[in-house]
């Protein structure tokens, strides 16, 4: 069982990085006073610029490296926990964009922002990140009890 459940479970989270691009982590609702209208704005990965598409990206790149770097399961290790690095850094600038909130320089319009759940995706991710760990780590045990036994 060397090699498979970790691969699943790296699979699993570029699979939810890749939804975090598209589903919205929040919402941005514009009140104007004068017209009393509502615009909502949805905050994803890809709308925020670069704050979140460059660890994202970074992210996505080191978990696929990690899938293909299996002949080193230390290698493998230490790609892991610096995609899980990258992950948090992408969860603060979502915690940043929820609590920050945004102004307008027009005083008729007030801005507020909303939780959106999509930043679950990346609590998801680390979830899985977790597991491949735990595998990568299961594994070296297995190597060292073989390599005991010869």
């Amino acid at each position: 069982m060397i090699q498979r459940i970790q691969t699943l479970y790296l699979i699993i989270a570029i699979g939810l990085m890749v939804a975090f691009f598209f589903v919205p982590f929040g919402y941005n609702i514009d009140t104007i006073a004068a017209e009393g209208a509502l615009i909502e704005q949805p905050l994803t990965g890809l709308n925020q610029g670069l704050s979140l598409i460059i660890p994202v990206s970074l992210s996505l790149l080191t978990m696929v490296i990690a899938v293909f770097s299996f002949k080193s399961l230390s290698g493998q290790k230490a790609l892991i926990v610096l995609s899980a690095l990258l992950i948090g850094a992408c969860a603060g600038v979502v915690i940043y964009y929820l609590t920050a909130g945004y102004k307008d320089t027009d005083p008729e319009v007030a801005i507020r922002t909303v939780w959106g759940g999509g930043g679950l995706l990346l609590v998801a991710a680390l979830l899985s990140l977790y597991g491949a760990y735990r595998g990568v780590s299961a594994d070296q045990r297995l190597l060292r009890s073989y390599d005991r036994m010869r």
